[in-house]
């Protein structure tokens, strides 16, 4: 992936954290209308700005454990 001097390390933690959420949200989708294609690329570009920045890394696994969180709480039922 090309380093795109505009894009500042707060860009790639916000892009990381937002393709990381969306690749686990989707990925949870029955297998019939998963975007197994989407997916991947996404996969794709994650592992690209990780490379770049191995910090970036801590921001996929901050992104895995907020939408877990996220799911808990919407799962839950209201007034409890």
């Amino acid at each position: 992936m090309a380093h795109h001097k505009d894009l500042t390390g707060r860009d790639a933690y916000v892009i990381v954290e937002a393709l990381t959420f969306t690749i686990e949200a989707l990925s949870g989708l029955p297998i019939e209308h998963r975007p197994n294609n989407n997916i991947a690329d996404m996969k794709r570009l994650v592992d690209d700005f990780v490379k770049q920045d191995a910090t970036l890394s801590v921001s996929q696994s901050i992104a895995q454990n907020r939408l877990a969180n996220v799911l808990k709480y919407i799962e839950k039922p209201r007034g409890v």
